[in-house]
């Protein structure tokens, strides 16, 4: 094939890939590290006929001792496109343990998406062979089917968009262009350490992998589609099957009991998805699973990493992991704040009720239910125990303990912002 030819091929087959996605009239960030996959996505954006204004970001992690040159080799590089280039410069510090692969990807990501205006859309230089790579090493680690959607074309980033239009080229096929095009790019030295997974994929199985398979590549980014399409379906069927619940992280078990254990467990997936809770493991499902048959109340609690679930009055509960103890007694007064993990009590000017202004100003002792708490709710004609009002009211039993109270003289005259004492002149 002549050169002309391969230049055609790659022009236009790029030009069809931006074509598919929301580029025109949006402002397009392409993410700059300087290495050969972005250093050609530039290129070929700047050449594309795409109308929309193009810049570059760059972000420099500080994890290596060369990355002020990288820095300044993207600048000159954009320099002479004549894009706009933005460097933000990070100070990680991966902890012991801590992959530092995962801890600079979160950390990039997390500030592209706060760079991103309203429609701006973020384009990274992620090819087929990563496709392979991450379906591979998502495979290997046990995941399911939304982990082997692996990486997307287009998808939502902040306020603006995130797009891979070079995901339809092999690695192969970038170097050629680029080596064709005459490009300079850097090579991150860290790329050749095995140590890492997917570096040792990428130098001691794909090549083995490819010359066996040779369109495995394909396959992966076709597999990843066909899991795409899959888990929307599953979405779609968890979405049915919840329906009624009027919030997910609150669900009736009636909508749940009935449900096959393959249909549950994509149900409270879903549900803890929706919650913006962490999902739990296979076992942790069938755990709570048992739980669900159980149908026992208040007593119920299946924890995991970041969140727990909890069934009362035949609702299951969903949310973050709560404290065994209850926090520190303190004081407020009309001046300051009691602060503690569920939030934040102050006293705020109210025109039609309230405690008095002299008690505001004077200070109310804060504390905590410790048991056989008794008080007259307001519009109540006899007093009753806190925990009467509780069961009344229809609290959860592992927050009535987190509730705040406001004592005076050691008698409770609130109980945080849900009522008063009708002691209260």
């Amino acid at each position: 094939m002549a050169a002309s030819d391969t230049t055609d091929t790659f022009s236009d087959r790029f030009q069809t890939a931006v074509a598919r996605e929301p580029f025109a009239g949006r402002r397009v960030v392409v993410a700059l590290s300087g290495g050969l996959d972005s250093t050609l996505l530039l290129h070929a954006f700047r050449r594309a006929n795409v109308a929309a204004p193009l810049v570059a970001m760059h972000v420099d992690h500080g994890l290596h001792a060369d990355s002020a040159d990288w820095s300044a080799h993207c600048a000159e590089l954009a320099d002479s496109l004549g894009v706009a280039l933005t460097t933000r410069k990070l100070e990680l510090e991966p902890q012991p343990g801590q992959s530092v692969e995962a801890v600079a990807r979160e950390a990039r990501y997390r500030v592209f998406a706060e760079s991103l205006g309203p429609g701006d859309v973020l384009v990274t230089a992620h090819h087929a062979d990563d496709q392979l790579e991450t379906v591979l090493l998502r495979m290997l680690r046990g995941t399911g089917v939304r982990g082997l959607t692996a990486i997307h074309a287009l998808g939502r980033l902040g306020d603006g968009w995130l797009a891979r239009p070079l995901l339809p080229f092999t690695r192969a096929e970038l170097e050629a262009e680029a080596r064709r095009r005459g490009l300079r790019w850097l090579e991150d030295p860290t790329n050749v350490d095995t140590r890492f997974d997917r570096n040792f994929l990428r130098a001691d199985v794909l090549p083995a992998l490819r010359e066996r398979w040779p369109k495995a590549g394909v396959m992966a980014s076709r597999l990843a589609l066909q899991m795409t399409e899959a888990e929307t379906v599953l979405d779609e069927i968890a979405a049915a099957d919840l329906g009624a619940a009027e919030s997910l992280d609150r669900i009736p078990l009636a909508l749940l009991t009935s449900l096959s254990d393959s249909r549950l467990n994509n149900a409270l997936r879903h549900a803890v998805r929706g919650a913006g809770l962490p999902v739990p493991s296979r076992a942790q499902l069938a755990e709570l699973r048992q739980a669900l048959a159980a149908r026992e109340d208040a007593s119920v609690l299946v924890s995991w990493p970041g969140a727990e679930a909890r069934i009362f009055r035949q609702t299951l509960y969903l949310g973050l992991p709560r404290a065994e103890a209850p926090p520190p007694a303190g004081r407020i007064d009309a001046d300051s704040t009691y602060s503690f993990a569920e939030g934040e009590l102050r006293l705020v000017v109210a025109e039609d009720y309230g405690i008095p202004d002299r008690w505001a100003r004077d200070g109310l002792e804060v504390g905590f239910r410790q048991g056989g708490e008794r008080f007259r709710p307001e519009g109540s004609a006899q007093h009753k125990t806190l925990k009467k009002w509780c069961q009344e009211r229809g609290i959860v039993p592992w927050m009535r303990g987190l509730l705040p109270l406001l004592f005076h003289d050691d008698e409770l005259i609130a109980v945080a912002d849900l009522c008063l004492a009708s002691d209260v002149p």
